[in-house]
């Protein structure tokens, strides 16, 4: 009998598993265990490890210094918009890339994409400052959504899942048929590139939900502030209220979670996308 098969040997990987889980989950759980606790609960020894009853006390202290909902309504209202961007231009011009690989000059764009994708951001962050100032988009959300939405990596992503997925009999059969470049877009790769679009679309999420420089570099309204840059005036304004920067971390942390369980099949099935293809 193989040894890595015995019921012995399953039992430790799963416990093994159960494990590594644990040591990932359980500082967030003390997170949210900590932020329904009161500040004198909190510095006990042992420190508490079920919840308590402050819950609302520290939501009330935390609404008072942060406007929390309205600046968790500014991230939805920009991760989802620019979430949605970057699937449709990535997903746009990985098509392209991916169906008119034998135009001429595709190469050469091709490589200057890839060019791109391993230039440091920081380099060209005056420039697009001045850009944004000349646009009158300073302290306003447009510069968090619009300019980001042509990512390389992102084009590079698509590419490579709409060339492991669609073959080329289908472009065939989709001209035989009359369809157009577009046609064939929307009604042939959408469909069957969602896993990749999902995976995709997890990932821009919660680098957008999460993104704090650009933030803090355009936003000067405490009224368009996003929720990493409102909560980062949580220590400086309230000192050392640690329920309430426990609770104003899990509020942040919480969509992150919900995002990624409602596509976690999609994401998990895009990162496997052609794994067993040839």
């Amino acid at each position: 009998m193989n040894g890595a098969g015995s019921p012995v040997a399953r039992r430790a990987v799963t416990v093994m598993i159960y494990l590594v889980v644990l040591v990932f989950v359980l500082p967030f759980y003390w997170m949210a265990v900590l932020a329904t606790h009161d500040n004198a609960s909190i510095y006990h020894f042992p420190p508490p490890l079920l919840p308590g009853g402050n819950l609302s006390a520290n939501w009330t202290r935390l609404v008072e210094v942060v406007p929390v909902l309205r600046a968790m309504g500014n991230s939805i209202l920009v991760a989802v918009a620019h979430t949605a961007l970057v699937l449709l231009l990535a997903s746009l011009v990985g098509y392209g890339f991916s169906r008119f690989r034998q135009a001429p000059g595709a190469r050469w764009m091709w490589r200057v994409l890839l060019a791109t994708i391993f230039i440091p951001g920081l380099v060209g962050l005056i420039p697009w400052y001045v850009l944004i100032a000349r646009l009158g988009w300073i302290d306003t959300l447009w510069p968090l959504i619009i300019p980001g939405a042509a990512n390389g990596f992102a084009v590079f992503w698509m590419r490579q899942v709409i060339t492991q997925t669609v073959p080329a009999d289908l472009y065939d059969a989709a001209r035989i048929d009359g369809a157009s470049d577009w046609r064939t877009y929307w009604t042939v790769v959408l469909p069957l590139i969602r896993p990749g679009l999902g995976a995709l679309g997890v990932w821009t999420f919660m680098g957008t939900w999460t993104a704090f420089q650009i933030p803090l570099i355009v936003l000067n309204s405490q009224e368009n502030f996003t929720l990493p840059l409102a909560l980062a005036n949580l220590n400086t304004l309230y000192g050392q209220d640690t329920a309430a920067v426990m609770l104003g971390s899990v509020i942040s942390v919480l969509p992150i979670f919900v995002a990624f369980l409602l596509a976690a099949k999609q994401f998990m099935a895009g990162l496997t996308a052609g794994a067993l293809k040839g």
